[in-house]
């Protein structure tokens, strides 16, 4: 396979560079997505700590806005994360990362995106970044960072395999977004139809177990509070093979685990595996195993959280105690309803757990692909018959 290296700036048609100014937000109307909705484990950006724009915003004050297919690449934080304009954009761009059009007489849009992700492009970028404590790549320095290229056939092959990895990985975790919003709609209706009351300690006890790190052997799942996503109950994301320099908390598969530290994070969810966790957090364990729905749920819920925030202690680290929770009281809508809910929540955590297994399976298979494709060394064929078999 012949392969050119091209500068990136040559492999662009448009680039939309709305930085050097502070936009106007509003408390609703257009999103406005910041660097921390692009992610080279995600597709398409995600919708976390979002702001807004005013319409009238929107349409003025912007020099441009991305296309659906367009890349959005962030040029500070966090250089060179990249992800895929959705259709529609329903967002819109401001500073510390532009938009750009990828010159199709040149390249094919999905292998620029693929080849922008690739460890060899990626660690290209790193080496021309400035800065330290806010590393920043320069639009200026586009040209000097060389992208890869081989034959335009090659290109659409390598796009299309890597575009349908990441996608099935996408609608897996769509699955878990969704399984944690129906629940948490379904939590509130219940909770709105009833007037009874109970307290946490009666749904669970804290677990306190801790592990020195000269008794850890290395292979345990770590999670730490990087690995819990905010507001959201399933924790499907660990650290394998972590090194660990301090005692932590031991945790069992169907814990429930809250990050005590800065509790307004909304950190709380359902350990899929046994392992250890950092002692930020706190591992709660139902105390009857029809209850774990609904301790779950329970503190997981905003009320738990704003209250969780309220009583911590400490300003700039803030800390929860167990013992300003389980003395909390919370809805209970009955012993039968409840073990329903618990059914249901154990159904959907069996679903998350192969759906997360699935990904990390995808992931690695696409992290492994993607650069012997890009050197020559696997045929597009030869890929796209492994893909046929995982995906």
């Amino acid at each position: 396979m012949v392969t050119r290296e091209i500068p990136f700036s040559e492999l662009l048609s448009v680039v939309i560079d709305n930085r050097g100014r502070t936009c106007p937000t509003s408390h609703e109307g257009v999103k406005l997505i910041a660097t921390n909705c692009i992610s080279n484990d995600a597709l398409y950006p995600r919708y976390e700590k979002l702001r807004y724009v005013s319409q009238d915003t929107y349409d003025n004050w912007f020099r441009g806005h991305p296309d659906p297919g367009d890349l959005i690449f962030v040029c500070k934080g966090t250089p060179g994360r990249v992800a895929i304009a959705p259709d529609p954009v329903d967002f819109c761009i401001a500073q510390d990362m532009v938009a750009v059009r990828a010159d199709r007489s040149k390249v094919n849009p999905l292998y620029l995106f693929a080849a922008l992700r690739s460890p060899v492009v990626q660690n290209r970028i790193q080496n021309l970044h400035v800065g330290t404590m806010i590393p920043h790549f320069k639009k200026g320095d586009f040209g000097r960072l060389n992208i890869p290229v081989p034959e335009y056939e090659d290109q659409i092959g390598i796009g299309r395999i890597y575009l349908e990895i990441s996608r099935k990985i996408d609608i897996n975790e769509r699955i878990v977004d969704v399984a944690d919003q129906l629940l948490r709609s379904i939590y509130q209706d219940a909770c709105s139809h009833t007037s009874d009351s109970i307290a946490m300690s009666k749904l669970g006890s804290l677990v306190r177990k801790g592990v020195s790190a000269s008794s850890l052997t290395g292979d345990e799942h770590y999670i730490g509070l990087e690995h819990m996503p905010r507001r959201n109950m399933w924790l499907t994301a660990w650290q394998e093979d972590a090194e660990i320099v301090s005692g932590k908390s031991a945790f069992e598969s169907g814990d429930v685990l809250f990050g005590k530290l800065r509790p307004y994070f909304h950190k709380v969810g359902l350990a899929l595996t046994s392992g250890v966790c950092s002692t930020d957090i706190l591992v709660v364990r139902p105390v009857e195993p029809s209850r774990l729905g609904w301790l779950l749920l329970s503190l997981s819920s905003d009320e738990v959280i704003a209250h969780a925030s309220a009583v911590s202690d400490g300003t700039r680290m803030p800390r929860t105690k167990w013992k300003d929770l389980e003395a909390l009281d919370v809805p209970w809508p009955g012993e039968a309803q409840v073990a329903r809910m618990n059914e249901v929540v154990r159904s959907m955590g069996a679903r998350i757990q192969s759906a997360a297994g699935e990904n990390r399976t995808l992931a690695t298979l696409r992290d492994t692909l993607l650069p012997q494709l890009m050197s020559g060394r696997l045929r597009v064929k030869d890929a796209e018959k492994i893909v046929e078999d995982h995906v």
